[in-house]
């Protein structure tokens, strides 16, 4: 277990690399991780709120252990992903599979491919940690994530259409226009 964990906490996200994010100030699969669990349990709840059938605390773990897998595959960008979302994915259930020797949790992983409500209130979160990573670099003058910011901000639009009024009106509320 410890060494999927430390993969994980020595793995930096490969997209923000690629727009010049120094490998020493670029985020961690396991911090991207623990963001994405914290927003995945508060969205969960403010959603809650607003009458969508949620488990927050369930969000949160599906959320923590969204990529998990990515201690065996690596973090692969999303040009390649793009490209080859079938294979990603099957490499990506692979890797999980190996991981049930060593993880109880591998089923998280597994629960947020195949998209319960609480996988989208995970990937929703997962979505919105990035998109304030990406801010947080821009503010230090990093302009090349602007092209991430920006994805995930139509991402983030298009789960909220999906989803319905209660996430469309949570990221207005969050991001000030949605």
């Amino acid at each position: 277990m410890w060494e999927v964990l430390w993969s994980l906490a020595c793995l930096v996200r490969t997209g923000w690399m690629q727009r010049g994010v120094p490998p020493a100030l670029g985020e961690s699969v396991a911090l991207h991780s623990f963001y994405s669990a914290v927003l995945a349990y508060e969205i969960g709840v403010r959603l809650k709120k607003r009458g969508l059938n949620v488990n927050p605390e369930r969000a949160a773990l599906i959320a923590l252990y969204h990529d998990f897998g990515e201690a065996k595959l690596g973090d692969i960008p999303k040009w390649s992903s793009d490209r080859a979302k079938e294979v990603k994915e099957a490499l990506e259930r692979e890797a999980i599979e190996e991981l049930k020797e060593v993880l109880e949790g591998w089923k998280l992983s597994m629960e947020y491919m195949e998209g319960t409500t609480e996988a989208k209130v995970a990937k929703v979160a997962e979505t919105l940690a990035t998109y304030f990573q990406a801010e947080k670099y821009v503010e230090m003058g990093m302009k090349r994530v602007e092209e991430i910011r920006e994805s995930m901000r139509e991402s983030l639009m298009k789960m909220a259409e999906e989803m319905g009024e209660p996430l469309r009106e949570l990221l207005r509320d969050i991001l000030g226009s949605a």
